[in-house]
């Protein structure tokens, strides 16, 4: 258009922005490079003539300024920690996108003709003709992207879809659309998005991620989207005040996606109004840094998934019998890469009492740890858990794990308190239960007679294990130093050792100095101490 006729754009409207020409190498142009970007500012510029469209880019790697130029600001970015994510441009640097049914159409129908769609797999006959072959589904799939209405999952990922078009039109031409990709598109109001409402009474997935929407219009009232169980917000800019009115709105919703939008506080005027009936909530790449906003979520009846997976937290709150932390519909944790930083946050999540899988993957408190020692490290501390960081806990695992766990502790508790270790330690009587009871000393004296000062004796044994092929071998298979609790049973001994030497069964000989043969243990309930097991003993063990 000409130089100082008004412009038909407005602030937060979507365009695209073309950018470069590609050309072949006789010069001739191959493509004209396209970028996204909204309109923030359209006017006059000091010291320059004609209208001007200050744009803001998508990407962060475009720009000169973030609306600031010569000491005047002209308009203000969404991306306040981009540095300069703006431009200014002429009008006819851009264009508008189209509406949703041109978008499908463009994709779904484009150039087809008889020949593209013919299947080229074929068999052949015992009198050698060719007999073409269908692909489960394709015949399907290829009647659904050349008749619209058959539509039901609509994917246009980037496409420059900017509008829904008229009143009427998406219901008449794709009226059975039950999941749709809108991401990384121009869609720039949740009002043009909320008009799917009416028009596809059908939809049950919605994925708006990676737009830059203006949601005004999100707090009115009214339900929307009746039938919608999954909406995807990655990406958006959008508060969490927004999200709640949002999600208050649709009746149905289930499973709810707002990663990667710099959110830091949870706090909402009614959080089971606006929540209640989410069962997966993804909160990943957000600010969140402190446990008590997680905490505002904890009364929400239906959340058994939630992903809290590269924020800021660095501590869970301490719980306990008497102080319980809610999430009684818990069952799934993800907690990868934030700063917690104490093993304490750890067996805070054993008081989630359903809780089943966990991530803690990149973890502040694993950073010293090998991926084997970090993974049995955790699985000793929650009973309960039998998926970590994405792989099923083996009863193999546990048991190696709360045995190591379990000399761990009585290691470092040599004349400690009981009481003091149970505190660091909220599983050492759960252990202690399962592995044997341990030698203790009561302390006497004081004015009140015998005080309850129950410390922790030795209790470990320090044994050389070998794994022989036959006895009287002169070389081990394996061979290994470990120390035991002397009050493990011979049978746990036995589930542990076919782990270590990876034996399908294992019988176990006791090999002391002097002893002409070794003496085989037998009384699989009897502990290493009723066996007769001291410390510095070796042991034989042979495949049963």
């Amino acid at each position: 258009m000409a130089e100082g006729l008004e412009s038909t754009l407005r602030p937060s409207d979507r365009v695209l922005v073309s950018c470069r020409d590609v050309r072949d190498g006789d010069g001739k142009r191959k493509a004209l490079v396209w970028e996204k970007a909204t309109v923030r500012y359209v006017g006059n510029v000091n010291g320059q003539n004609g209208t001007w469209i200050g744009i803001e880019w998508d990407s962060t790697e475009r720009g000169k300024h973030d609306g600031e130029v010569g000491g005047r600001r002209y308009f203000s970015c969404k991306k306040t920690w981009a540095p300069a994510p703006a431009s200014f441009v002429r009008e006819k640097r851009l264009k508008r996108g189209g509406s949703l049914v041109e978008e499908i159409k463009n994709k779904y129908c484009g150039s087809l003709d008889e020949d593209e769609l013919e299947c080229d797999m074929f068999i052949h006959t015992s009198s050698n003709h060719r007999l073409p072959v269908t692909l489960v589904g394709q015949d399907s799939i290829l009647r659904q992207q050349s008749v619209l209405d058959e539509l039901k999952a609509v994917y246009l990922n980037g496409s420059n879809l900017t509008h829904m078009g008229p009143a009427g039109e998406v219901s008449e031409v794709v009226p059975k659309i039950a999941e749709l990709d809108l991401s990384s598109t121009l869609l720039g109001s949740w009002r043009e998005v909320a008009r799917l409402s009416a028009e596809l009474p059908r939809l049950t997935l919605l994925d708006i991620s990676r737009n830059d929407i203006d949601w005004a219009g999100s707090a009115a009232g009214g339900a929307v989207f009746a039938n919608l169980r999954a909406l995807v917000l990655n990406n958006c800019l959008v508060d969490w005040q927004t999200v709640a009115c949002i999600s208050a709105n649709i009746p149905n919703l289930r499973e709810l996606h707002v990663a990667g939008n710099r959110i830091a506080s949870l706090r909402c005027e009614d959080v089971e109004r606006s929540f209640g009936g989410v069962e997966a909530l993804h909160l990943e790449e957000n600010l969140i840094s402190d446990w008590s906003e997680v905490e505002t979520l904890a009364s929400l009846p239906r959340l058994k998934k939630m992903y809290l997976g590269s924020n800021l937290l660095t501590e869970i709150a301490r719980y306990s019998e008497e102080n319980r932390p809610g999430f009684g519909a818990l069952e799934t944790l993800f907690l990868s890469d934030n700063a917690l930083g104490s093993w304490a946050d750890v067996d805070a999540l054993h008081h989630l009492q359903g809780l089943k899988e966990v991530r803690v993957s990149g973890c502040k408190f694993l950073e010293k740890l090998d991926m084997v020692e970090s993974r049995l490290s955790v699985i000793a501390r929650l009973p309960n858990v039998t998926r970590l960081n994405g792989s099923a806990v083996t009863n193999k695992e546990r048991v190696d794990a709360e045995i190591g766990y379990l000399g761990e502790i009585l290691t470092e508790s040599v004349g400690k308190e009981v009481r003091e270790v149970e505190a660091k330690h909220p599983q050492f009587q759960r252990l202690l239960k399962s592995y044997g009871n341990i030698n203790k000393n009561v302390a006497r004296g004081g004015a009140g007679g015998v005080q309850d000062r129950t410390t922790i004796g030795k209790t470990l044994l320090a044994l050389k294990i070998s794994c022989v092929a036959a006895l009287g071998d002169p070389q081990p298979l394996s061979e290994i130093k470990k120390k035991l609790p002397s009050n493990l049973t011979l049978n746990k001994l036995r589930t542990l050792l076919q782990r270590l030497f990876k034996v399908s069964g294992a019988r176990v000989f006791l090999r002391r100095e002097g002893d002409d043969e070794p003496e085989e243990l037998v009384h699989g309930e009897d502990t290493l101490q009723q066996l007769g097991v001291e410390n510095g003993h070796s042991l034989l063990v042979t495949e049963s």
